[in-house]
């Protein structure tokens, strides 16, 4: 940063929210982050103060831009009064002292189909025994999927009733019923499930699950009554499997 100019405390405040976003919301590590300040001969010529938001991102080779923080004073508003003749100021009464003033602009300005690239060079990764996209479970397409071990024995019925216990907790779920259980696996680790429940022949005499994390694709056994609010932590919190259950 420019060490010489005095940053408005509105604009400190909208940069770190930008970063808190990055950071805490994307997850993105914070070695691969950084706002970079452009220069008059950069940045617009109606813009005060304009930072990049940038992303250091492997398939393109280096940081790239995915979006801006652009302070344009009172240029836009400013403009519509010049070229209307209607004045576009605002009053207000601070302590007993009236002021008038054209309100300043600050923009911020997101590239969707770059940050969405970027959540891919970042997460997805083909390791080799499975495809994996680790990204955050609070962008997940699915919140879980629920798995029954073998297609017999009533465990298709238990599993479905897990299943429509989930949906109506408003849960974003999926059955899958289809090829050999690590098969079933590896289809929600490529997509970024980030939980997947099986139903096997325990459950059905110890009214529990196994419950998988799709990054360490470590499991634990948990009991039905509790998987709500576990998925519901998980999903929020992004707590470690452990902290709910032994791994097995």
């Amino acid at each position: 940063m420019n060490d010489k100019l005095k940053f408005p405390k509105f604009y400190l405040y909208h940069m770190a929210k930008v970063q808190q976003f990055y950071l805490d919301v994307l997850n993105i590590p914070e070695k691969l982050f950084r706002f970079r300040e452009l220069g008059p001969e950069e940045r617009a010529f109606y813009n005060k103060i304009h930072f990049d938001i940038e992303l250091d991102l492997e398939t393109l080779g280096s940081f790239k831009e995915v979006g801006g923080v652009h302070y344009r004073t009172d240029h836009d508003l400013g403009g519509h009064q010049l070229g209307s003749g209607e004045k576009l100021e605002v009053t207000i009464d601070e302590e007993g002292k009236v002021k008038k003033f054209i309100p300043h602009v600050l923009e911020l300005s997101f590239g969707i189909d770059r940050n969405l690239w970027a959540l891919l060079d970042i997460f997805y990764k083909e390791e080799k025994e499975r495809t994996l996209f680790s990204f955050p479970s609070k962008l997940t397409p699915l919140d879980a999927a629920v798995f029954p071990l073998v297609n017999k024995d009533k465990i298709p019925d238990f599993s479905e009733k897990i299943f429509s216990d989930l949906f109506k907790e408003g849960f974003t779920v999926f059955y899958d019923d289809s090829g050999s259980i690590g098969r079933r696996y590896r289809r929600q680790d490529e997509i970024g499930t980030k939980i997947c429940v099986t139903v096997d022949f325990d459950s059905l005499k110890n009214n529990d699950l196994t419950i998988r994390d799709r990054d360490s694709m470590k499991q634990i056994r948990l009991k039905i009554k509790d998987l709500i609010q576990t998925l519901n932590t998980l999903i929020k919190e992004e707590k470690e499997l452990n902290n709910f259950g032994k791994y097995i």
